[in-house]
């Protein structure tokens, strides 16, 4: 089937020179079929300055025991039949500075997976959720579900930019077998929030987290602020033993298209979930106490920020110190993580690699999300599927949402892949029963659970994916 869909993808690149591409929607072009993307490079793991914290091993890695572009080569075994590498040929044969050379450098640096949105861990109560999320990890509470909050039950939203953490009432704390990548422009202020918690050691028992570690240049770490050396990262678990790493300085990715078109910025960094603030007056009369105790603190800028409408008042310039998620990292069996490169390239055709990790001796699948800077190969966001051998929990039932695509047609072929994968599922816990292109188009949205191998059909990993349209109402680009 992945070959069938890149004849088809190869059949239509006449039609490209035809055709007028506007900043990142291609797909019409196509027949409905995504083509962007480029090769990425083993530096998308979240790079932080000249190096990057490995979240399994704690090991300090510098930059450059990566290999250069010009030397790299994935071994992943798709990418020779993958649409990328049809239409890299294609584009070699023409002309260098044709239209159509230009189109398909710029869809070499977008992935098809736009965004990865949010996370959805079950929690039995809000007893430490709360202050975990927003008084130190520094996310802003949804107003969509704020009214749990104030009534003491229910599922509760928390947001950081584009991002979320859905937090659905369920007996048994869910736990990600791997780790969480946060983004934040500085740690500055992370690391006054945590360090408060030192000042009480009598009040240990009490903290919405088990521990955290201050991560430093020199590779050691402890919960102890050193001056002397650079802070790389924080390690904070959770109650549940959910790991998040917590970096600064992530760089923005900008993408300029070609000399005819502007820059286009990352969505990640544009798009933005709104949240409940303690200084606006509908926010201060519909969550009283919540909105005073959970609302983002007005800090930096003026009055003059605030929009007026006809009924309420918004601030323009709100925003939380976290800043998004950057990556998600799940352990896997050994000898997978070709296969799970292999099925987000055919399923969703999204950029992918294999990275062996010499420091550990693993392989690392890694599905990239958003924009792709082609120079060192850094993504957005990203899915990290880290080799291991470890014993992996059973699968629990957390699941992480996504958006596909540009446009309705991109999460259409989405569905139709996804379909003739027959991982097409329902999840009866959720009101969306998406089970043909009909409902899937109604809800704007569908389930799966399992990544195979598309040779055998054989079950590789459970985790569940809600993918989602950008048409889709929570779709939070239009913010």
């Amino acid at each position: 089937s992945c070959q069938l869909w890149t004849w088809t993808c190869l059949f239509h690149v006449v039609s490209l020179s035809k055709s007028r591409v506007r900043g990142l929607s291609t797909a019409a072009s196509f027949g409905g079929m995504m083509v962007r993307g480029a090769t990425l490079l083993p530096s998308s793991f979240p790079v932080v300055s000249s190096s990057f914290y490995h979240p399994a091993t704690h090991a300090h890695i510098p930059s450059s025991t990566y290999p250069s572009f010009s030397s790299w080569k994935s071994k992943s075994i798709n990418k020779n039949r993958s649409t990328r590498a049809i239409f890299r040929t294609a584009k070699s044969s023409l002309p260098k500075n044709s239209l159509v050379s230009e189109e398909i450098s710029t869809m070499e640096c977008f992935s098809t997976l736009t965004l990865l949105e949010h996370i959805n861990l079950n929690v039995p109560n809000h007893d430490y959720i709360l202050d975990f999320y927003v008084k130190v990890l520094g996310f802003g509470l949804d107003p969509r579900r704020a009214q749990n909050v104030v009534k003491g039950s229910g599922t509760v939203w928390m947001n950081c930019g584009a991002s979320q953490f859905h937090l659905p009432f369920g007996e048994e704390a869910q736990v990600i077998p791997g780790s969480i990548g946060l983004w934040y422009d500085s740690l500055d202020g992370l690391k006054e929030r945590l360090e408060k918690y030192n000042q009480n050691d009598d009040e240990m028992d009490k903290r919405p987290f088990s521990e955290y570690t201050i991560l430093r240049s020199n590779g050691h770490g402890d919960g102890n602020d050193d001056a002397s050396d650079i802070v790389t990262a924080i390690r904070i678990v959770d109650r549940y033993g959910n790991v998040f790493y917590c970096r600064d300085k992530k760089d923005p990715i900008v993408v300029k298209v070609s000399e005819n078109y502007e820059h286009i910025p990352e969505i990640m960094r544009i798009a933005t979930q709104p949240v409940v603030t303690n200084y606006l007056p509908q926010d201060i009369a519909e969550y009283t106490n919540v909105a005073e105790q959970y609302g983002l603190k007005q800090i930096n800028h003026e009055l003059s920020t605030l929009s007026t409408s006809t009924d309420t008042v918004t601030d323009t310039a709100a925003t939380t110190d976290c800043k998004g998620i950057s990556y998600v990292e799940f352990l896997v069996p050994r000898n997978t993580a070709d296969k799970i490169s292999e099925f987000y390239n055919c399923v969703f055709d999204a950029t992918t690699t294999v990275y062996h990790d010499a420091s550990t001796g693993n392989d690392v699948a890694i599905a990239a999300f958003g924009s792709i800077d082609a120079k060192t190969g850094k993504s957005s966001q990203s899915l990290l599927f880290r080799e291991t051998d470890q014993e992996i929990p059973p699968y629990d039932g957390h699941h992480i949402a996504l958006y596909v695509g540009n446009n309705q047609a991109d999460f259409e072929q989405a569905f139709k892949n996804a379909e003739e994968a027959q991982v097409v599922w329902v999840n009866p816990r959720f009101s969306d029963k998406a089970t043909n292109l009909n409902t899937a188009k109604k809800w704007k949205q569908f389930r799966f659970k399992n990544i195979i191998d598309l040779e055998t059909g054989k079950m590789i990993f459970e985790l569940e994916h809600e993918v989602r349209s950008i048409e889709h109402e929570a779709w939070p680009g239009k913010n």
